[in-house]
């Protein structure tokens, strides 16, 4: 095994073609956008961790969502292969596409993926793997860190899979010009 934890962290380079992802941000401009929010296990509250600096978010379905939910399945395949575990070979399923929207300012804070509101209804489990995916590459800033530094460069179309755990924490810094969308899932 590789103690090496940047050798989790699985980019997919033209995940999504340009065509599919100028239609999904397309028909994401018609969705129903609310302000982001972190939830708080102690409080069991809803927090806006950046305040007035917070992305919006949506869980809307557009016509995209399909194709964009089996493209994952199969780069979660062949992650989990290249890692070649004979502990970890399966996942039980992953969440419906969160799509987040990052308008002038806008930032997401430094976080890990423990989701735990996610898995307190209907779904049981924990997170195990994070995906996020970029729609667009048209703006300025928003740049995806993690480990308090280190950039991960991402273009239109691009995926990357990394474990939903304390050791990888990771943040969007503000935009500085345009609007930037990316979408986001959790395997258990």
């Amino acid at each position: 095994m590789n103690l090496n934890l940047d050798n989790y962290i699985k980019k997919f380079d033209n995940f999504l073609d340009k065509n599919l992802c100028k239609k999904t941000i397309e028909e994401l401009k018609n969705c129903n956008w609310k302000q982001h929010q972190f939830y708080n296990p102690k409080s069991k509250k809803y927090v806006s961790v950046s305040k007035e600096q917070e992305l919006n978010s949506t869980f809307d379905l557009v016509s995209t969502n399909k194709i964009i939910m089996h493209k994952i399945w199969h780069s979660l395949k062949q992650y989990i292969k290249e890692l070649n575990f004979s502990w970890y070979s399966s996942w039980s399923g992953y969440s419906q596409l969160k799509y987040n929207r990052y308008d002038d300012d806008k930032k997401m804070a430094e976080h890990c993926d423990h989701i735990h509101s996610l898995f307190d209804g209907e779904i049981k489990g924990i997170p195990i793997l994070s995906i996020v995916g970029l729609l667009n590459d048209d703006f300025e800033g928003g740049d995806f860190i993690m480990f308090e530094n280190k950039k991960i460069d991402f273009k239109e179309g691009d995926l990357i899979i990394f474990p939903s755990v304390f050791l990888y924490p990771h943040k969007v810094q503000p935009v500085k010009k345009g609007t930037r969308y990316s979408y986001v899932s959790w395997v258990w």
